[in-house]
C-alpha cells in the first residue's frame, strides 16, 4: 500500500469514512485529509482500500470497543495483522460508559492492538469513554509514543497529563452544543489540538460529518479568542507531526 499522504488545508483526525456512500467519500476526500478509523475486520479492509484510492486518506485498522462482543479472537488477530499495511491503529480503546458489560473482553482486544502499535511504531486513535485514565495508563505501560484521544470529555486534571506526555486530543464538531467538550477545548493547548467529525454519527440531533469542521473552527475561534486560520493551520501541522508526514 502506498505510504505517501497528500496533506490538504483542512483535516479530519477521526472519521468512519467507510460508513459513508461512495459519492460522499469522494466529496470529503477531495476537501479534507482524513484519518479514517475502522470498527472491525471488514471495515479495516475497506479503509485500506479507500487509502489506495485516495491519497488524502490516512488508514487506521482496529476493533471498536462497541464491537468487542461481536468479533471472534481470530478476527481480532487477522485485523491486527492488517496493521502492517496501515498508518495508524484505531478506533481502539475501552468503554465503561456505554458498554460496561464487555469491559474484560475490551481489555483483551485493546492490549493486542497496543502491542501491534508498539511493534510497528504506529500512532493510536483512541476511544476512552468512562475509561480515560485507564486508557492513558495503558499507553504508558505499552510505551506508546503517539496517540490521539478522540472527542475527549474526561477529567480536566487528566487532560493536563495527556498534554504533558505529548499526546493529542481531537475536538469534535459537537463542540457546538456540548458544554463539557467546550471546557476541554478551552483548556487544551493549540499544540495538542486536532479537529474531527466522528462521522457519520448523530449526536443530539447533530449529523456529524467532515463538512461541519469549518463551522466548528469558527466556534473554537470564538471560544479561544484565536483567529480561525491559526486553528486550521495548527490542526494541520499537528496532524503532520502525529503521522510524521
Amino acid at each position: 500500500m502506498r505510504r505517501k499522504v497528500r496533506l490538504l488545508h483542512l483535516v479530519d483526525a477521526h472519521c468512519h469514512l467507510h460508513d459513508f456512500t461512495d459519492t460522499r467519500i469522494r466529496e470529503f476526500a477531495e476537501k479534507f485529509t482524513i484519518v479514517a478509523v475502522s470498527d472491525d475486520e471488514p471495515s479495516s479492509i475497506k479503509t485500506l482500500r479507500l487509502a489506495e484510492t485516495y491519497d488524502t486518506v490516512i488508514p487506521c485498522v482496529g476493533v471498536h470497543p462497541w464491537c468487542a462482543d461481536k468479533v471472534t479472537m481470530d478476527e481480532v488477530e487477522r485485523t491486527c495483522r492488517l496493521a502492517e499495511r496501515a498508518l495508524c491503529v484505531g478506533e481502539v480503546g475501552l468503554d465503561t460508559k456505554f458498554v460496561p458489560d464487555t469491559i474484560e473482553r475490551q481489555r483483551e482486544i485493546f492490549t493486542k492492538f497496543l502491542q501491534v502499535a508498539r511493534e510497528y511504531s504506529l500512532p493510536v486513535n483512541l476511544h476512552s469513554a468512562g475509561t480515560w485514565r485507564e486508557v492513558y495508563e495503558m499507553l504508558l505501560r505499552y510505551d506508546i509514543e503517539r496517540a490521539v484521544f478522540h472527542w475527549y470529555t474526561g477529567p480536566l486534571d487528566l487532560l493536563e497529563d495527556i498534554v504533558r506526555h505529548g499526546f493529542y486530543v481531537s475536538i469534535n464538531v459537537a463542540v457546538k452544543i456540548q458544554k463539557k467538550h467546550q471546557e476541554v477545548a478551552k483548556r487544551l493547548p493549540l499544540e495538542n489540538m486536532l479537529l474531527e467529525s466522528d462521522g457519520p454519527y448523530t449526536y443530539r440531533g447533530l449529523e456529524l460529518e467532515p463538512g461541519l469542521i469549518q463551522e466548528s473552527v469558527k466556534i473554537l475561534s470564538q471560544l479561544l479568542k484565536v483567529d480561525s486560520e491559526t486553528i486550521v493551520e495548527k490542526a494541520r501541522s499537528n496532524l503532520a507531526r502525529l503521522f510524521r508526514l
